[in-house]
Parts: structure tokens; C-alpha cells; sequence
């Protein structure tokens, strides 16, 4: 009877037990599924949520994001949501920035709620053979008596094992804060609110960028948007980084509520407190510059906001959330298939090569758009140019915008 038991305990292990473990559905959680399944690898993915499910965001996918989206089998899906063409800049004064035409990519973006976006991934996800697990909340990882991770735990208590965990689990990541895992870069993130709204104007094809954004005086380092979503309605908000010594003193709801009032009264736009009583206010905070690092350790692999992967000079996250996905994916079944999942030093070089330089810089430009002189002066000179070349350059034009 005993070892009946002790069979059934064992087979019920074994039937639970995957190549690649993925916790989170969001894009770098349903990005990792999918291309971990189209490599041929046994793969479940954990979402705590029902799809469809809401993530605060600020619902505008640039090209970069939609190049992935088309790469992973999703280009008739994504091509019938808001098609954006440009962005409208204001600095305070006006001008537009073109997306560049490149071989091979679009030269557009698209408005997407995140209801849309994460369930169409997650759904993609299943479709190549990843068994989708909803309602499922990992809650840590499991950890053997070496150190290395061999599967996760689900809240109530049933561990699945896997040979990889590919923790896209967020900002406030179970699996991380299982390892008590550090890094250098902890200290880089953004604050950042916004809500959908109906606005009475035309559609329009633009993201909008308000550079101009302050607490009482200071120059902000940071922008609001306005994103078109089509059929009259807009995604609208602020982020700022927390280099700002002042940044815990901000009542982000107020700032907004500044933000919004200076954008045309004939958009009939509703209050803050409107926003805020139907529950359509969505503030949070998004981990940027490698907040895991390095971004793997024996048995697991970090991506999306559990990473940080967020870039450090935009914020921009939809497609940073989306490679570090596939790539995490493409590394942790080539290390599985050629040496085993004690060492995923693959993906730390291909996210170094990826992003390396461009994170360095994005760091560096985190600190010093802190200081409000500076970036009062950045700003003055941003627009008093006239050459779009040096103006794009001094955005970070598409390695940060288009990042999203």
C-alpha cells in the first residue's frame, strides 16, 4: 500500500514534469512559450489571471514591437487594430518624427489594449503546443540542494518541474524574490499612470509626446502621451523617473490631472476624478536598466519586467518584452539540448550584444535628466533645432520609442 502510494506520487511528478516551465502570460512570458514550443521543447506557461485580463500600459506598439508580432505569426492579426504612422512631438513647440523606413520592417505601429495584445499572444502560445495553464499563480521557485532552480511552485502548494523556468513573471517577479537575487542596476525604474478615455476629436494615425511635464518648477525627466486607440477613444498618461530626487513627493494622479488640462477643452476629456471613480485610473511602477543581472541563474532565465527590460531613457517595454521572451527561449532549449540547464551564460551574452551599449548609455542619461537644470537645458536645446536627423538622435529616436 505504501509503495502504491509512494508510485502514484511518482507518476503524477513525472506526468507535471516539462522541458521549459514559463511563469507569466504576459508578451515575454507567451513570447518564450511560443518559440520554446516551436523548438519542439514540453512547455507549460502560469498566468495568476482569466484571460482576457487588463496591464496597465500605455497600449501604443511601435515598429520594432510590431516586427516581432509578425515574426511569431500574428501580422493579419495585429494589422487590424489602429494603424499609427508617426509621432507628434512637443517640446513645448511642434514637430513630427517620421518611423524610419528600413529593409525588412514596418514602418509603422498600432494602438492595442492589453486585453487584445496578451490574449492574442497567449492564445498564439497554445497554438504552437505550449499547454496554456490560466488561473494558475506560481507563487516561488523550487530550488534543489545545489541552488538550482528545477521547477516552480503553484499558490496552494503543487510544484510542477521542468528542466528550465523562464521567470516573465513581472515587476514584483515570485521567482526573483524566491532567489533573493540583487543586482547593480536594482535602482532604475519609472513611475507611470494613465487611463483610457473617450476623446471628441478625429481619429488620429500619431502617437502624441509632451516633453514638458513639471512639479512645481522643476522639469520633469520624463514625457506624457496621448495614444490614439481608434473609434474615438485614447490611451492618456505620464511616467517619470525616479532620478528625480523629489520623485516619492509627486501625487502622480495630480500630476495628471495637470497634464490633462492643458490639452485641448474641445476633446471633452473626463476628470481624474471621474477616471478615478470608474476605476479607469492605472498607476504603476516599471523596473528598467537589467534590475536582474546577470539575468539568468542554474536552471532559470529572466525576461520581460522580471528582467527589467524596460529601457532606461523611454520606458518603452512591449518590445523588449517580446525579445527577451524569444530570446530566452531560443537560449535555454539550445543550452538544454547541448549542456544542460546549470549554465544559460548564451543568454547573457546575446542580451549583452543585443543591448549592451544601448543600456549603458540609457543609464548614464537616467541619472543626469534627474537633475532639473539639465534637463531644462536639454529640452531648450531639443527645441530650438531644426535639423530632425540630430532631433531623433537626441530622443534616441526608434532604439527607444520603437522599443515599445
Amino acid at each position: 500500500m505504501i509503495e502504491k502510494v509512494h508510485d502514484d506520487v511518482k507518476a503524477q511528478f513525472m506526468a507535471q514534469r516539462y522541458d521549459v516551465a514559463v511563469a507569466g502570460g504576459g508578451p515575454a512570458g507567451s513570447a518564450a512559450a511560443w518559440q520554446a514550443a516551436r523548438s519542439g521543447a514540453r512547455v507549460v506557461v502560469f498566468d495568476k489571471a482569466e484571460f482576457p485580463r487588463d496591464k496597465p500600459c500605455g497600449d501604443g506598439l511601435t515598429p520594432r514591437a510590431v516586427s516581432f508580432l509578425q515574426r511569431m505569426g500574428l501580422a493579419d492579426d495585429v494589422a487590424g487594430f489602429h494603424r499609427l504612422n508617426r509621432a507628434t512631438i512637443f517640446s513645448p513647440s511642434e514637430w513630427e518624427l517620421s518611423f524610419p523606413r528600413r529593409p525588412g520592417m514596418p514602418d509603422h505601429g498600432h494602438g492595442i489594449r492589453r486585453t487584445q495584445l496578451d490574449t492574442m499572444l497567449l492564445m498564439n502560445a497554445g497554438a504552437a503546443g505550449a499547454e496554456v495553464r490560466q488561473s494558475s499563480e506560481v507563487v516561488g521557485p523550487v530550488v534543489d540542494d545545489a541552488g538550482r532552480v528545477k521547477g516552480v511552485t503553484l499558490k496552494g502548494g503543487e510544484k510542477v518541474s521542468a528542466d528550465a523556468v523562464i521567470a516573465a513573471d513581472g515587476t514584483y517577479s515570485p521567482v526573483k524574490r524566491g532567489l533573493a537575487l540583487e543586482s547593480k542596476y536594482n535602482g532604475y525604474s519609472a513611475i507611470a499612470i494613465r487611463a483610457e478615455m473617450t476623446a471628441a476629436r478625429p481619429d488620429s494615425d500619431s502617437l502624441d509626446i509632451h516633453l514638458t511635464i513639471a512639479h512645481r518648477g522643476d522639469q520633469l525627466p520624463g514625457y506624457g502621451w496621448v495614444f490614439p486607440l481608434g473609434d474615438g477613444r485614447v490611451n492618456i498618461g505620464l511616467g517619470y523617473v525616479n532620478s528625480y530626487k523629489k520623485w516619492q513627493q509627486i501625487n502622480a494622479a495630480d500630476l495628471l490631472g495637470e497634464f490633462m488640462s492643458t490639452l485641448p477643452r474641445e476633446w471633452e476629456l473626463p476628470s481624474v476624478a471621474e477616471l478615478q471613480k470608474s476605476k479607469a485610473l492605472q498607476a504603476w511602477r516599471l523596473p528598467m536598466g537589467f534590475t536582474a543581472w546577470p539575468p539568468w541563474r542554474p536552471g532559470v532565465l529572466f525576461a520581460g519586467d522580471a528582467m527589467g527590460a524596460a529601457r532606461p531613457v523611454s520606458g518603452a517595454g512591449i518590445s523588449k518584452a517580446l525579445q527577451s521572451g524569444l530570446v530566452a527561449a531560443e537560449c535555454a532549449v539550445a543550452a538544454l539540448t547541448n549542456g544542460g540547464p546549470d549554465d544559460f551564460t548564451n543568454y547573457e551574452q546575446q542580451v549583452n550584444a543585443i543591448w549592451g551599449s544601448e543600456y549603458r548609455r540609457g543609464r548614464l542619461f537616467h541619472r543626469l535628466v534627474g537633475v532639473p537644470t539639465l534637463t531644462t537645458a536639454g529640452l531648450k536645446v531639443l527645441d530650438n533645432l531644426s535639423n530632425p536627423k540630430v532631433r531623433a538622435r537626441l530622443l534616441f529616436w526608434e532604439d527607444t520609442l520603437s522599443g515599445n
